[in-house]
Parts: structure tokens; C-alpha cells; sequence
């Protein structure tokens, strides 16, 4: 063998064998490539509950039992003097057609007519009442200490009834009058059925009977 035919037979032996394939090829034989690891998937939060609103709190109720006492409770209250109405002066305070006349005698006024004698104030205490003249009895011509009016007081009952009539005289010259009378019986006068204290109104009527001031009222705690 000569040395040239040597040389190239240990040049054939030291040649690298070729590769059998890449690494990281796809076993489909792919491009050669690296394969790059899959990305891991976004995912959205998941949504929030909605929001609900708190329920409705129910509403209390009285019981029924509770609401029957309550009206029970106030049917059974004592009912209260009427207090007198409001309104200008020389106003009926009470309405004159409620007026009965039923203690005094005569004269009867309950077909009077309002005019000219005015009064107002009432002030009522246990023995009797006191009151003011806006225009006295010289309306209906008399003097001063002239008898011309007759004193009527009226008290409302435990019926919601306003009774009375007559119970003394009256003059300009006087701005009071006791209930003496009243009291002792005079002309059937009578408190009873009468509540203390007790709605009263007073009036003064002509000796006729056909004039008269106006109505004023209060409360009379006997």
C-alpha cells in the first residue's frame, strides 16, 4: 500500500458520521425550530355580584287591640266646657236660637233682637260676674242707675244644653251681678245636671223683652 492510498484511507475513517436529526424537531419532521413553551391564558376576573339592596324594614302596625282601647280610652274622657268663639266685639260668643229659656220667669226673650247695648269681658268667679259696656243701657233710654235691663245667665248641661233665663236686674251704673239668686232657687232656677266648671253665657234683655245685647260667655267654676 503506498502512503498516498493510506492517507486517504484514514482521512475516510476520521469524517464525522452525519446527525440522525435535530434536536427539538417535531416528530412530523418540522423546521428544525425550538418549540417555545405555550404562554399560560389570560382569564378575566370573574364579575362581582351585584349589588342588592337591603330588603324593606315591615312596617309597624299597632295592633288592633291596642287601637280599639285607644278609641275606648278617649270615648270615655268627661267632655270639656265649650270654650266661647272668637270674634269682634258686640259678637254673640254663644248662638242666641241655643239659648232655652227655662228658669227666671218672665219676661221670655228668646224672640229678642240684637241692637244697641253692647257688651264684653266676661269674668266669672264662684259667686258671680263681672263684664264691661261698650254702649250701656242710655241705647235703650235709660239713665244711669236706671233698672232698664234684666240680667239673664245661661249655663250649658251634661246634655250639651244651654239653660237658664232671668235672674236678676241691671243698670248702666252696675258692671257685676251675684249669682244669689241662682243658687237659692230663684223662679225654679236649678244647677242641677250642671257640670262644675260649666260652659255660662249672660245676656241682657229689655223689661219687654223684644231688645237685647249681644252674647258673651266664659267659664264659670262654681
Amino acid at each position: 500500500m503506498t502512503a498516498r492510498l493510506a492517507r486517504a484511507l484514514l482521512a475516510a475513517v476520521l469524517l464525522p458520521l452525519p446527525f440522525a436529526g435535530c434536536e427539538g424537531s417535531d416528530s412530523g419532521g418540522g423546521s428544525g425550530t425550538w418549540n417555545e413553551p405555550a404562554k399560560p391564558t389570560t382569564t378575566q376576573p370573574a364579575a362581582k355580584p351585584a349589588a342588592t339592596k337591603p330588603a324593606a324594614k315591615p312596617t309597624t302596625t299597632q295592633p288592633a287591640a291596642t287601637q280599639q282601647a285607644a278609641t275606648q280610652q278617649a270615648a270615655t274622657q268627661p267632655a270639656e266646657p265649650s270654650a266661647p268663639s272668637s270674634g269682634a266685639v258686640g259678637a254673640d260668643q254663644v248662638s242666641f236660637g241655643s239659648l232655652k229659656w227655662t228658669f227666671g220667669g218672665k219676661p221670655n226673650g228668646s224672640g229678642a233682637r240684637n241692637g244697641g247695648v253692647v257688651i264684653s269681658g266676661a269674668r266669672f268667679s264662684s259667686g258671680g260676674i263681672s263684664f264691661t259696656y261698650n254702649h250701656d243701657l242710655s241705647a235703650w233710654g235709660y239713665s244711669s242707675g236706671a233698672l232698664g235691663g234684666i240680667a239673664c245667665l245661661f249655663v250649658q248641661n251634661t246634655n250639651g244644653q244651654w239653660v237658664g233665663g232671668k235672674f236678676d236686674w241691671i243698670s248702666s251704673s252696675r258692671r257685676s251681678r251675684n249669682f244669689t239668686n241662682v243658687r237659692s232657687g230663684y223662679h225654679g232656677w236649678s244647677l242641677e245636671g250642671v257640670p262644675n266648671p260649666c260652659a255660662a253665657a249672660f245676656v241682657i234683655v229689655s223689661p219687654d223683652g223684644k231688645r237685647r245685647s249681644n252674647v258673651i260667655a266664659g267659664t264659670w267654676s262654681r
